[in-house]
């Protein structure tokens, strides 16, 4: 196969997050955000009104807020320790696989906030306890935390509660008023995915690759924090299957693509190419991969995101390219 050019590595993408369509993809047409999101599989969300926006961008219905005040699209810390969107059924695996290098990272920071194990236990106990009741507000989790002679102030309650949810127990219901809220991930979705070990890591990089190639080995362990060891041992099963291949990406990289991305014609790249969207703070299209240069110029950094502060922006695509609105 040839080298895949910049134009088709951008409409491939378009492609593949749903943002263009394609008879190759074959997904069904009258999709909701639930069904966005187990493609997608997790969103960033460190806003929630703009993941919201991102997925009804990406369905045919615009009830992504329904479907999170009902549970069915749940907001956890699965990956990288931010915020994340996904299918109720796909929170505690997506967690268990990606979260434990950033809980030992996290569990390192303790004794420069004053917490010992005894009172993470403590804190732990008594916020599942109330969680497994109804979800409880930031501000009554806090309550809760100085219930059992844990201050949560100095950033001690945000760290505890951000180590627990990758803990992969407790996920964030729905807001309570201006506030979020904290509830246990079983009393709200008691049939999520049994998958764990290689199993795990195998879902993960198929959906990964089907919702985002063409991409490289690079790009998944930035987004899920895995080893390069790990993200390859799941590459040589899903390839091993069928189910993506490499190709050589526009400045020569190694890139894997979906086996059905070989079927999207040269008109479909066209069309999605000729596409003008507005893509709101954080979107995937950018947030997938570690780099962004196929769609993005260097130039827009700071007009666009990161910048310094690691804050994403609004950004337009046009011709595949992200640029500021």
């Amino acid at each position: 196969m040839p080298a895949l050019s910049l134009e088709r590595v951008r409409a491939l993408r378009l492609i593949s997050q749903l943002l263009a369509p394609s008879a190759a993809l074959n997904f069904k047409s009258e999709r909701n955000a639930v069904d966005v999101a187990k493609h997608m599989l997790a969103s960033q969300a460190q806003q929630r009104g703009s993941a919201l926006v991102a997925l009804d961008t990406r369905s045919e219905n615009a009830d992504a807020a329904t479907a999170l005040r009902k549970s069915l699209l749940i907001r956890s810390w699965t990956q990288r320790g931010t915020h994340q969107i996904l299918a109720a059924e796909d929170v505690r695996w997506m967690t268990l696989l990606c979260s434990p290098r950033i809980l030992a990272a996290s569990a390192k920071r303790r004794s420069s906030l004053s917490l010992d194990s005894a009172a993470v236990q403590r804190a732990r106990d008594a916020l599942t306890t109330a969680a497994e009741k109804s979800p409880v507000s930031r501000t009554q989790a806090y309550e809760i935390f100085r219930s059992v002679d844990v201050d949560p102030g100095e950033h001690r309650g945000q760290h505890l509660l951000r180590h627990f949810g990758g803990e992969g127990d407790i996920v964030q219901g729905p807001p309570i008023g201006t506030e979020d809220s904290f509830v246990l991930l079983d009393s709200i979705c008691p049939l999520s995915l049994a998958l764990n070990g290689d199993e795990a890591l195998t879902e993960m990089t198929r959906r990964y690759f089907h919702s985002r190639g063409a991409a490289t080995v690079k790009d998944l362990v930035w987004w899920t924090g895995l080893t390069v060891r790990d993200v390859k041992k799941g590459i040589a099963a899903v390839s091993s299957d069928g189910l993506i291949h490499s190709v050589e990406g526009p400045n020569g990289e190694e890139m894997w693509i979906p086996t059905w991305a070989d079927d999207v014609t040269d008109a479909e790249v066209s069309d999605a190419l000729a596409l003008e969207l507005t893509l709101p703070a954080f979107d995937e299209y950018l947030l997938s991969y570690t780099d962004r240069s196929h769609v993005m110029d260097p130039e827009h950094l700071f007009s666009i995101g990161p910048g310094k502060n690691g804050v994403f922006k609004p950004f337009k695509v046009v011709q595949g390219e992200a640029l500021p609105v």
